[in-house]
């Protein structure tokens, strides 16, 4: 009998082998372990070509369905002209596989290998770029349908499951937590009152922070992957995450955080527009972003581990939302 698993690491030279056999890869295939994360990364070569596969984590993606829809906006954003990663079909046709793990199933997709390098966005003029290419994800992705079931980045699941995965991880600390409650509150109220109704609703990357998830090469141009996370939600709430990651990055410079994001912003809107009250809500969504991530990181403990979000990461995240300009003033006005 063996003992429960919440989660495995597959190993590299099974899952090596798995692919020659499935995807008639050449006999240098290799495999190698690239990165832990939502999935699991594997960075796969061969004499003449690279790959990634990646094997989904049996807790994160039980629906296949949501997979589906995943691979249908990759391939519809390529017919789009969008430069993304691809996936790959096995010899029978079959996009997704199923591996029996420990845990249960786990779904695995082989991708194509994003050509160029990840950067930081440390200039203007690649700001632009990147605000260009993230807008025409938007523009083209408004075509895009499937009868695949997909996640809304709606509110509840925004705000109200990030809460829910933070609360148990805080029960030695009831008032800090309400006193968050409170302040995601008053998150939402300021969306309510810029009027959820009037912001741009349509499928989002979700994760679009620009300095990951995307290969930039020499010639400017760039290739976007991982939309492990993408789904319907609010325009306004995609751009904040760049907006988030150059003020995790340039908080200490506010004039060259500011340079980069109205870069961005004019890339973006050369491309499609976006309305005053879109603008308005970004502050909110960066706030909103945050809380969502809180609640990821502490949503399992169990694979990665509580060490890193103890009392003094609760403390600075609460620092945080404590600070936020937008709960002192009034930005609906």
């Amino acid at each position: 009998m063996f003992f429960p698993v919440s989660y495995s690491t597959l190993s590299d030279q099974a899952i090596n082998e798995f692919l020659k056999n499935q995807y008639g890869l050449d006999g240098t295939a290799r495999t190698g372990y690239l990165l832990r994360g939502m999935n699991d990364t594997y960075l796969v070569t061969t004499a003449g070509q690279k790959y990634v596969f990646r094997v989904y984590r049996g807790d994160w993606r039980t629906n296949e369905s949501e997979i589906v829809f995943e691979m249908e906006l990759l391939q519809h954003l390529d017919k789009q002209g969008i430069s993304v990663s691809l996936p790959i079909p096995d010899r029978q046709g079959n996009i997704i596989q199923k591996l029996q793990a420990p845990e249960g199933t786990r779904f695995a997709v082989l991708f194509t290998f994003a050509e160029g390098e990840e950067r930081g966005i440390d200039s203007e003029e690649i700001s632009e770029r990147f605000g260009k290419d993230v807008a025409g994800i938007h523009l083209h992705s408004a075509s895009f349908h499937s009868s695949n079931t997909r996640q809304e980045l709606n509110l509840d699941y925004l705000i109200s499951q990030a809460l829910d995965f933070i609360h148990p991880r805080m029960t030695h600390r009831e008032q800090d937590f309400r006193e968050l409650q409170g302040l995601a509150g008053k998150l939402e109220e300021l969306l309510h009152d810029i009027g959820l109704d009037t912001l741009d609703w349509g499928v989002c990357h979700r994760d679009l922070h620009g300095n990951t998830n995307v290969s930039y090469r020499d010639d400017g141009s760039m290739t976007h992957y991982d939309f492990d996370l993408c789904g319907y939600g609010w325009r306004a709430y995609d751009i904040a995450e760049f907006r988030l990651a150059r003020e995790v990055r340039l908080g200490h410079d506010p004039q060259q955080l500011e340079l980069l994001w109205n870069a961005f912003l004019k890339g973006y809107q050369s491309v499609r527009t976006l309305s005053e009250n879109d603008l308005r809500a970004v502050p909110v969504f960066v706030a909103i972003r945050q809380l969502w991530l809180f609640g990821l990181c502490m949503m399992d403990p169990h694979i990665m581990g509580s060490i890193d979000s103890g009392d003094d990461f609760i403390d600075e995240k609460l620092d945080y939302f404590k600070s936020l300009s937008i709960l002192k003033d009034d930005i609906s006005a």
